[in-house]
Order: C-alpha cells, then structure tokens, then sequence
C-alpha cells in the first residue's frame, strides 16, 4: 500500500544543496567524453574562468555536491486515525547527508542522493535508523510550482523517493506506537521494509529569497560571490529548500525509487495543477498533493480552486466520491499531513473508487487531473555503464497502482534525438516486470530512455518529467589508449588527475590532486574510494562519478608503482577521517505548449 496507508510518519525541514556546477555548461564540460573544455586546460586556468562564468550563471563553482538535512523532524504521524501530534516520536529530528549527482550533466531530470544513512529520531531515544539499500533519485519535476519565485530551479518542486530493505532497519519504539507498529508491519512477507518520500520546493540561491533572474540584486549577489572566489580561500554556496516527507510502508510489487500508486496526471497543457498519486485503503482513499498545488506568492499560499471534486469515471458513468474545500489543501493542512489529503469513503463510494478511474474537478468544472490506466515505472534509474557493457532496464507495469501480470506490452523510446525513436518492445511477466537490454555507445553518451505501456502506445514527444516515465543510460568512453600509457606521474595527472582537480576546488580540503607525494602516500585510500565496488558509497570518488575504465587503469597502475621513497606528506585530518569511514572491504553496504528540456537546461543558471 507504500507510505499512502498507516502507520505512516510526517516530516518537514529545509535541505541544503551544494553541488559543483560547472559541469552542467556545454562550453566547459563535455557529458559525452566527461572532459572539461577546452582539451588541455590546466587546472588553474581551468578554476580562472569557472570564477569568471559566475556572472553568467556558474552559481557555485566551490560546491561539495553534499545534500543535508537542516531543522528537519518528525511533524506527525498517522497509526490510522488521522494525524497525532502527541506521542514521543513527534518532534524528533531527522538526519539525512547525501551527494547531489546528475546522472545527465547538462539537465536536471536525472538527479540522485548517493547516501549511506538516514535517521528519524536520536540515539538513544525513539528511533529508526535506516540503512541504505538504493539511492534517491529525483522525479516528477515540477517547473510550475511557484511562479512568484523566479530564480534558477526556484519556480520548480520535486519527488524525492528510495526505499530500505527491512534487513537494513532497527526500530527503537520506546514510547512511540508508530514505530511499534511499523515494526511489526515488517513482519508480513508481503512487506519489504519502509519508504521514505519527500518534496523539496521553495528554492533559494544566495541566501536570500527575494533574489529573481536577471535583476540588478541577483547580479550584485553574483558578483560579491566572484569577489569571494577571486580572493581565495574555499568559498561555498549552497542553495537550499523547503521540505515535507513521510515515512511509510514498503510492499511488495512497489517501485523503490519513484511511486508506484495510482497516477493522476495533468489534464491539459496549461498543467493547473501537476501529478498526484493515490491509494484506496478498506476506508479511505488518500491522496498525495505534495508536489501537485502550486505557491502564488511569498508567504506560499496555495492556489485556490475552490471546492475539489473527487470523481469516479468509467465508461457507465461517474460518481463524485468526496469535495476537498480548499482548508483541506491550503498551506497549513499541506505542512501538517506533508500534502497528503485522507477522505473517509462509504462502502459505495469504495466499490466505485476500485472499479474506476479517478480524477479531480476545480470549483469551476476544470478537470485538474485524470488518472492514467497502465504505468511503465522504472525499476532501474540513472545507469553508468563503460564502453563496451550493456545493462538491463527493469520496469513495472502498474494498473490501479498494482503489478499487472504476464503478457503486458511495453515499448521503450530513445529520447536522445529530438523525436524519440522505438528503440524495444517487449511483455511483462508473471510478475508484470518488462526487461530491456541495452549496449553501451561507441566514444561515450548520456541517452535517456522512455518507457510506454500498452499495445500501440502513442509516440511521445520528449521527456516530459511530469508525464512520461523513463531512465537514463551514461556510457563512459573506454579511454583504452590512456591505460595502455606509462604509469608516470606526469601522465597522471594530465590525463587522470587534472580533470577533477580542476573542477573540484573543493577537494583541497581533503586531498590535493595536484601533490605526487600525497597522491602516492594515501594510494590505498585512493582505491578504496575509486573502486567501482563502492559506487553508491557517499564517499565514492570521483563524486560525479565519471572516471573511465582507462583513466582507473592508469591509475591504478601508477599506484602500484609509486616509490616509497617519495612518500613524505603527513595525513591531513580530513584524509584521516576518510581513512577512517571507508572499510578495508571493497564492497559497502512532453506538453505541446512547453518546452521541457529548455526548461531543464534553464535551471541550471538564472
């Protein structure tokens, strides 16, 4: 039933993000060979004018690419009678440190939280602690989220979901019922362990949420933070958002990593309101609006439709099931229940809910929102390959938010041309699972992919994040003639090492990718950070994740010839504590009238 059934766990915050930007512009980064440009740049002229693009855009070349929870915790939790705020577990915060990757550099449909982690509650105390089974990964972007706050990524929202298997969970309940409870949910062999899903929106860039593109304040703010950069010294700037979540159940037949309930989507072009989910319980049907209802201003009131129909539509005829009134999705309600909506429904109203699409009506009669029928939702998300491999793309069938079973059609699109191309087709199973196999590209790409039930689907236009479901696949050039090259420093460094210590200042902090000596002294680190075995760690690296099987080659065959006798730098603290974390094991735990991928390539810059 996912997090839309009790027990359930609300929270709400703010997040921090501090991603490297500078490799999400075409004319200093190249996504398909993962270079900076221009071929050749040293690392200092290469920073130079990362500093100099500020003014037209680069908002944080000193970023980490770290992601953190800040004023973050339990605001409620639902054990099935609607929302409690009295209980030990309310109030309780939550921990949460990741790094912001795209998958697809120049875009922003393919963003993930490599993690190890996550807390709700303290040591100690009510808690449950949760180990990392998959990566978060980002969908439904919602770019008319809130068009008073024009700034960067500012006017957009997003879903944020994973899952953690049960074997990685420990539940301290102490005092708390909803954590009792989740934990003895936990024993059903139909309950895989629990989900975590949260909206990130209301932006804010330079600190100050009165910043908008292109007026003489944000360019002011841009060049203060020049000046910062051109003086020296490590200057970050994180933006940071908003945020609801809820903790709930994980069941069998679910998507981990994006949901996998009843999908309503937008009904027209003009998008009033964006996707929304769904799940029918034995008395209720609740309804996720937390990336669905747009902000109209700074104090982010929700626009207002009036009163809300809830239909049940088939080809009989339809029945309104419940009215929304706008305090039930209002600001308040949405920061209390995270924008979930639950409305008690009669034995009637349920029979119709379960043999019928639903869809949602504003006061005026607009339909806001339609469910669709069958749903091709990726079981895989953002897949880095080297040339020469190929991959499986798993993806669900839905009906109704459940796994269809055998014999489903599901046809899969190359959207990297501007009209995507079929590039598969092929039949769920029994388990309603469609499998596609996908090679690898000659000299590297980033190729997303788009997945469409049914037999003779129509073609789509594009990704649209708010309707289309899809993945992306980024090969890594092989790079073979740099493994085959002298293991010397000065090969190194120009062909392996430059390239990440021109675009991470950041890194001088911990390691300095420039120093032989440190190179050499901490080569063991190194590989434990670098080995591919540890690619969902936190602390992988490069962060980016797009060192090639050549470049690694060398590397390694650099470290395992490195003299003794040039060893001589002592551990810094921060190495020290890398050292510390990583284990000696290798292996640790498209709307006609809107332009998409313009609007993605726009967040990336004011």
């Amino acid at each position: 039933m996912s997090v839309l059934e009790t027990p359930r766990v609300y929270f709400r915050g703010q997040v921090t993000w501090d991603p490297i930007v500078t490799n999400n512009y075409p004319n200093i980064y190249d996504e398909v060979t993962a270079e900076p440009l221009p071929d050749g740049v040293s690392a200092d002229v290469f920073r130079s004018q990362a500093i100099a693009d500020v003014t037209s855009g680069n908002w944080n070349p000193h970023g980490s690419h770290r992601s953190a929870f800040f004023d973050t915790f339990v605001s409620g939790v639902d054990t099935g009678d609607g929302l409690c705020l009295h209980e030990g577990f309310v109030g309780s915060p939550v921990s949460f440190l990741g790094m912001l990757v795209d998958c697809e550099p120049y875009g922003a449909f393919s963003s993930q939280l490599f993690f190890d982690s996550m807390q709700f509650g303290v040591d100690g105390g009510c808690r449950i602690a949760c180990q990392r089974s998959t990566r978060f990964i980002a969908r439904y972007i919602n770019f008319t989220r809130n068009s008073h706050n024009r700034m960067i990524a500012g006017i957009a929202s997003v879903v944020w979901q994973t899952s953690f298997a049960k074997a990685g969970l420990q539940f301290d309940p102490h005092d708390s019922r909803a954590i009792a409870m989740l934990a003895t949910a936990l024993e059903s062999d139909d309950v895989l362990g629990l989900t975590v899903r949260w909206n990130a929106y209301r932006t804010v860039y330079f600190g100050d949420a009165c910043l908008r593109n292109g007026t003489p304040a944000t360019r002011a703010a841009a060049t203060a933070l020049q000046a910062k950069l051109i003086d020296g010294g490590w200057q970050p700037n994180p933006a940071r958002s908003l945020l609801v979540g809820v903790l709930g159940l994980w069941r069998r037949g679910e998507p981990a990593q994006e949901p996998g309930d009843r999908t309503l989507l937008a009904a027209t072009t003009a998008q009033t309101a964006a996707t929304a989910h769904a799940r029918l319980s034995h008395h209720a049907l609740t309804i996720d609006l937390s990336n669905s209802i747009a902000e109209v201003n700074g104090l982010l009131s929700k626009q207002n439709f009036g009163p809300v129909d809830i239909i049940a539509t088939n080809s009989e005829g339809s029945k309104k099931l419940a009215t929304l009134s706008y305090p039930q999705y209002d600001r308040s309600a949405y920061e209390a229940t995270s924008g979930l909506v639950t409305i008690p429904l009669d034995e009637a109203s349920l029979e119709a809910a379960t043999v019928s699409d639903l869809e949602l009506l504003a006061g005026d009669g607009t339909v806001l929102l339609s469910e669709a029928g069958l749903r091709a939702v990726p079981l895989t998300h953002n897949v880095y390959i080297d040339e020469g491999q190929s991959a499986q793309l798993s993806v669900q069938v839905l009906k109704g938010g459940m796994p269809v079973g055998h014999g489903v059609a599901v046809s899969m699109y190359d959207a990297q041309p501007d009209t995507p191309v079929l590039a598969a087709e092929t039949v769920t199973d029994e388990q309603g699972v469609a499998r596609f196999d996908v090679a690898s590209i000659q000299g590297g790409a980033v190729n997303p992919y788009i997945f469409v039930p049914g037999v003779n689907p129509p073609l789509p236009q594009g990704i649209d994040p708010q309707l289309t479901t899809y993945t992306y696949v980024r090969t890594l050039p092989a790079n073979s003639a740099m493994a085959t090259l002298p293991p010397t420093w000065d090969n190194v460094y120009k062909s392996v090492l430059v390239k990440w210590h021109a675009m991470a200042p950041c890194m001088d902090n911990w390691l300095r990718l420039g120093d032989e000596a440190q190179i050499r002294k901490y080569g063991s680190l190194l590989r434990r950070l670098t080995d591919p075995a540890n690619f969902e760690s936190y602390m992988f690296m490069p962060v980016v994740r797009d060192m090639t099987a050549g470049e690694r080659i060398l590397l390694y065959k650099f470290l395992d010839t490195a003299p003794e006798a040039l060893v001589s730098e002592d551990m810094s603290p921060a190495v020290r504590t890398m050292e510390a974390k990583m284990p000696e094991s290798a292996t640790i735990p498209t709307s006609a009238i809107r332009n998409i991928a313009a609007l993605s390539r726009a967040m990336r810059s004011g």
